[in-house]
C-alpha cells in the first residue's frame, strides 16, 4: 500500500516476480516497467510466462517473491477487486442474460455509482463505441466484432488505469481482426489508458505495441519498440522468433576496428562488435542479418558474400519469399517486395551480399539483463 513519488511516472512496475508450478518456473525474477497510457505487448511462445505475468498483474496468482506496483502502490497483498485494472478475456466473457446497456453499466453498479451518473456514463460509452443501437439486444443476436466492442466497453467504463487483454482477438477471422486492431489502437490513445496485451503472433505486437516485450522460459528476453525487436534482435532465440531473420553461428577469429570476423561453415563475415567489447578470438557467438536487407546484386559495399541456389519462391501478400540452399546445406532467406520485379528462379544459381553494419551480434544467452523500463 506504500506510495513513493518516483513511482508515479509509471501505470506498471513488476520488480523481480517469480512464480512457480510444482518444478516448473513460470515466471523468474521478472522486472518491468511501463510509463502512463502505453501499449505494451507480452509477446512469446506458448509456455513463456506471459499469461502467467497478466495473471499476477491482476491478482489472480501470487507471487513467490517480487513487488506489483499500480500508479505508483504497491498492490502484491491486495485483493483484485481493489486493485485499478480492468481485464478483457479472448472469449469476451459477456452476460448472456443481460441487455448490451446492462453489461456496460456492469462495473458502476457493482462501484454502486449514482443511478444518474450510470445513465449518463453509459450513454457516452455506447457512444464513444458507436454501439447504442445495440442497447437492447443480447450478445448471442450480436456480431464478433459486436462483441467485441461490448466487452471493451464494459471493461472500459470504469477507467481503470490499466486494461489486462490477454489474446483478446485470437478467435476473430483475418479481415475482422485488422479492423478490430485499428480500433483498439485508437481506443487506447483517444483514453491514454495503459493497455498490456498477451499475444503470440509477432504481427499482433509490431501492429498494436509502442513497447514489445519478447519473452522466452519464464524470462524477457528484449523490450524495445517493434523496429528494434525486428531490426536489431538481442539474442538468438528473438532473431529466431521474430520471422525474417537469418541466423548464422560460428567462431570469432579475430577483432579489429569494431568488427568482428567470425568463421561459419557458410564462410566468415564481419559483423560489428557494438555491444560485446570484450569479444575474444575463439568465443563462439551468433549474429543475424534481416532477409530484406539481403542484395542479390552484390556491389563494393557488400563486403559479406555467399553462393546459394534458389529452392523455392514463397508468396506472402506484399512479400515474396526466396528459400536459397547455401553450399553447406543450410537454409537461407531472402525476401523482396512483390512490387519489384522477379529475379530469381526455382534451381537459379545467385550471389548473395550485404553490407558488414547489416548484421547484428547476439548477447549470450546467459548474459545478465538490466531491469527493463517500457
Amino acid at each position: 500500500m506504500t506510495t513513493t513519488p518516483e513511482q508515479n511516472q509509471y501505470d506498471l512496475e513488476l520488480k523481480g516476480i517469480t512464480k512457480h508450478f510444482g518444478s516448473f518456473m513460470a515466471v523468474g525474477n521478472l522486472s518491468l516497467s511501463v510509463e502512463r497510457g502505453q501499449f505494451v505487448c507480452l509477446l512469446g511462445p506458448s509456455g513463456c510466462g506471459k499469461t502467467t505475468t497478466l495473471r499476477i498483474i491482476a491478482g489472480l496468482e501470487e507471487p513467490e517473491k517480487g513487488e506489483v506496483w499500480i500508479d505508483g502502490r504497491r498492490v502484491d497483498d491486495d485483493p483484485p477487486w481493489v486493485r485499478d485494472f480492468a481485464m478483457m478475456f479472448q472469449d469476451f466473457a459477456l452476460f448472456p442474460h443481460m441487455t448490451i446497456r446492462k453489461q456496460v453499466a456492469f462495473g458502476l453498479e457493482m462501484l454502486k455509482r449514482p443511478k444518474e451518473e450510470i445513465r449518463r456514463r453509459v450513454d457516452e460509452t455506447l457512444a464513444t463505441f458507436e454501439i447504442g443501437a445495440l442497447a437492447d439486444r443480447k450478445p448471442d443476436t450480436l456480431s464478433g466484432g459486436q462483441q467485441q466492442r461490448v466487452a471493451l466497453a464494459r471493461a472500459l467504463i470504469t477507467q481503470p488505469r490499466l486494461l489486462l487483454l490477454d489474446e483478446p482477438i485470437g478467435s476473430l477471422d483475418f479481415s475482422l481482426r485488422e479492423a478490430v486492431m485499428l480500433e483498439l489502437k485508437d481506443v487506447q490513445r483517444r483514453l491514454g489508458i495503459s493497455f498490456i496485451w498477451v499475444t503470440h503472433d509477432q504481427n499482433e505486437a509490431f501492429s498494436l505495441g509502442d513497447l514489445v516485450v519478447v519473452m522466452n522460459h519464464a524470462r524477457i528476453e528484449q523490450v524495445g519498440p517493434p523496429e528494434a525487436i525486428a531490426e536489431r534482435p538481442r539474442t538468438r532465440f528473438v532473431a529466431e522468433f521474430i520471422q525474417g531473420n537469418n541466423v548464422f553461428e560460428g567462431t570469432v577469429e579475430s577483432v579489429e576496428n569494431g568488427n568482428a570476423r567470425i568463421g561459419t561453415p557458410s564462410g566468415s563475415f564481419d559483423v560489428p562488435v557494438e555491444d560485446a567489447p570484450l569479444l575474444a578470438p575463439g568465443a563462439v557467438v551468433t549474429f543475424s542479418v534481416r532477409a530484406d536487407i539481403l542484395s542479390t546484386r552484390p556491389q563494393a559495399e557488400h563486403v559479406n558474400r555467399l553462393e546459394a541456389t534458389c529452392n523455392a519462391v514463397e508468396y506472402l501478400g506484399a512479400i515474396r519469399r526466396y528459400d536459397l540452399q547455401l553450399e553447406d546445406g543450410r537454409s537461407l532467406k531472402y525476401e523482396q517486395f512483390r512490387s519489384a520485379a522477379a529475379r530469381i528462379k526455382e534451381g537459379e544459381r545467385v550471389s548473395i551480399g550485404w553490407r558488414v553494419e547489416d548484421g547484428v551480434l547476439h548477447a549470450s544467452p546467459s548474459a545478465p539483463s538490466d531491469e527493463h523500463r517500457a
